[in-house]
């Protein structure tokens, strides 16, 4: 139903809650799921499948979020995909985040997020972080919304 209704969506944004199995399973379980190491293998595999196009895609993770937050493409960062796997079936568990699992096992992927550079800085190379400690910083608003 998401598919057919996806002219309603402003955008899409991972909801990264890395809380493992046994914190879900309390009688008190956090909100949200772990979403940010297959937000866009995910959404990859739906443009492959004809569901949205590739600029739709863009618009939705990319250009929407800049907009409504007021923010600057940062023109010194990029994401670099390996689409050389071809499509893939999403694992239960073995995942780099605290949590360390899916709930999106079984469902296809395709592309890998091979190289991300913040401030032309490589920060994640080939399945591993390289930011130091404190490279990140706060993200300010380029008008008032």
């Amino acid at each position: 139903r998401f598919w057919e209704r996806l002219d309603l969506v402003d955008m899409i944004a991972s909801d990264h809650a890395p809380h493992t199995l046994e914190e879900k399973a309390g009688t008190k379980p956090p909100p949200g799921v772990p979403g940010l190491e297959t937000n866009v293998c995910l959404l990859l595999a739906a443009v492959d499948e004809g569901r949205l196009s590739y600029e739709r895609m863009v618009e939705l993770v990319h250009t929407a979020p800049l907009r409504v937050y007021g923010l600057l493409a940062p023109e010194d960062s990029s994401v670099t995909i390996d689409m050389s796997e071809g499509r893939y079936t999403l694992p239960r568990f073995g995942f780099k985040t605290r949590a360390g699992w899916s709930p999106f096992e079984g469902l296809a992927g395709l592309g890998r997020v091979q190289t991300v550079r913040l401030r032309n800085c490589i920060v994640w190379q080939d399945g591993e972080l390289c930011a130091e400690p404190g490279q990140g910083r706060p993200l300010r608003r380029s008008r008032r919304i």
